[in-house]
């Protein structure tokens, strides 16, 4: 147990979207809590954490064969998770998960601070990447995705490597479409911890191994660091389950660790190991290895925008899904629906001209039959050109768009729950909160400031009681009323994002973002009491 008293930004946009389950979300427990304040419980919020790692790595890295080899239901040695309660009106908490009820007082945790079990972990020394010169969002935590990268195993005397092996990682990641059209919207963020020595610990081959000490995997035979182990921050280690490639630090460390940052919405470890490993789940890891990061980048996609894995390795005990009935969604990049005008990605492909289903080898996007571990009965909307299917390949165009739709609906577990707003909350002048009094036949200022795509463009439009204002596109706008006769108006402002990346059938309303201000004439307000 850790407790921290931090400071975070906090606003939010507002409720976010409600999307039906998945099968896949049976993969999370969830863990209710809610606040006590004067006897009083507010309403519950839900934290949800991943049940099992993931291990999914390249068969053979070393020569370039990026095919999945998968090892999945692994469960980790503890279950850790934070939870952000805010100082003022609430004296405690109360915890459900896993049909028990823990209550914690809030005074008596910050007065046991330094006697907490994890207290002896020091909080991470951050570093923005825009402060150090490297292209990165620098924006409001409250209106972006917050993605804070942490080490493990570099000593005092190697943060300048820590800082090369985080740039790599961040390389790696803002150079796939549509990360890197939608970098700004992302604020990346590096935290050093130093640890005792360097590296990660790996345990020796012995075969039938089942502890910690040694490895049964046979792939550990070549390791070249076997029997390697170190002291470090988070305790790194190869061959957690038995699997050689599986890479794992301590949550709970990371995560106190991680108070340094506590506007983090997505935590990444990169470990300071040359040998090729890393691990999905909670937080991914990945080792300094030249194609770790690729490891990173198919679990993030899991984790943020929860897609599913398109190849057809079994993967038994999975949970089922059915976007035909009978059972939860399936993920949005898979289906076992086939009826031509019902697949949910239909509108990505001309039906006339396209099978449904695609026979293997057709280009672009269809319904291509083997996904989400069944070789026949599920679907994939390409044949083998999708990052969720082979790591080193590209986002297929579904996979793409529930990125982008993934931002502006909001993430779990993070804030803004109501996704990133096109219109910065708080930059609004006048504020829209208060009706706006106007002096008739006088100018009136009115702005807000975007944000825009990289690698896109938004359109801006200000509507005057519903109707476009000819010319207004821009941010600000100079309000002055014709009318002959004043009266209460209303002021729009609708910035929408332009993106190719949605269509436009798909889109769900999460591309066009609004602002209102309800104008006075000064005499009305005087009546009214406004004034």
């Amino acid at each position: 147990m850790f407790h921290s008293l931090v400071e975070m930004s906090l606003a939010d946009k507002g409720t976010p979207q409600q999307l039906p389950p998945l099968a896949s979300d049976r993969e999370f427990r969830r863990f209710s809590w809610r606040t006590i304040h004067e006897g009083v419980a507010g309403p519950d919020q839900v934290v949800q954490v991943p049940r099992f790692l993931r291990g999914e790595f390249a068969r053979d890295p070393e020569a370039g064969d990026h095919g999945i080899e998968h090892h999945h239901h692994l469960q980790p040695e503890r279950i850790a998770f934070v939870v952000r309660v805010p100082v003022a009106g609430a004296q405690a908490i109360e915890l459900v998960g896993e049909n028990r009820l823990s209550r914690f007082d809030l005074a008596a945790l910050a007065r046991d601070g330094s006697r907490l079990p994890l207290a002896g972990v020091e909080p991470a020394k951050v570093t923005s990447h825009a402060a150090a010169g490297v292209r990165s969002g620098a924006g409001n935590p409250a209106n972006r995705v917050d993605i804070l990268v942490l080490g493990d195993g570099y000593t005092s005397a190697e943060q300048s490597v820590f800082n090369t092996h985080s740039e790599a990682l961040w390389g790696s990641m803002f150079n796939v479409t549509p990360y890197k059209e939608y970098g700004n919207f992302v604020n990346w963020t590096t935290g050093f911890v130093a640890s005792a020595e360097s590296g990660a610990d790996h345990p020796p081959y012995q075969a039938g191994c089942n502890t910690a000490s040694c490895c049964a995997d046979s792939s550990a035979q070549s390791d070249p660091r076997a029997g390697m182990v170190v002291d470090t921050a988070f305790d790194g280690r190869f061959c957690t389950s038995q699997i050689h490639r599986l890479l794992t630090v301590n949550t709970s460390k990371v995560l106190a660790a991680a108070a340094g940052y506590p506007d983090w919405d997505v935590i990444l470890v990169t470990v300071n190991d040359p040998v090729y490993g890393g691990a999905g789940g909670s937080i991914s890891v990945t080792s300094a290895h030249v194609q770790g990061p690729l490891v990173v980048i198919h679990e993030y996609a899991h984790t943020f925008h929860r897609l599913a894995d398109e190849y057809t390795s079994a993967y038994p005990g999975f949970p089922a899904c059915s976007d035909i009935g009978g059972g939860p969604a399936c993920e949005a990049n898979v289906t076992n629906q086939t009826a031509r005008d019902l697949v949910k990605w239909r509108h990505w492909y001309d039906p006339t001209s396209i099978p449904v289903p695609t026979p293997s080898g057709t280009p672009g996007t269809g319904l291509f039959e083997g996904a989400r571990y069944l070789t026949s009965g599920m679907y994939r909307p390409t044949g083998n050109n999708c990052l969720m299917r082979s790591l080193g390949t590209a986002f297929c165009t579904v996979c793409r768009q529930e990125y982008v739709k993934r931002l502006y609906a909001g993430w779990p577990n993070g804030v803004p729950a109501g996704g990133i707003d096109l219109i910065e909350p708080g930059s609004e002048s006048p504020s829209p909160a208060v009706p706006v009094a106007y002096v008739p036949g006088t100018s009136q200022m009115f702005s807000a400031a975007l944000l825009r795509p990289e690698g896109g463009s938004v359109s801006v439009q200000w509507l005057l009681d519903g109707q476009p204002i000819a010319g207004a596109d821009s941010e600000n706008l100079v309000f002055n009323d014709p009318s002959p006769a004043p009266s209460a108006r209303t002021l729009e402002l609708r910035v929408s994002d332009q993106t190719p990346f949605v269509h436009a059938q798909m889109a769900d309303g999460l591309l066009v973002h609004t602002r209102t201000w309800t104008l006075q004439p000064s005499d009305v307000l005087f009546a009214d009491g406004f004034e």
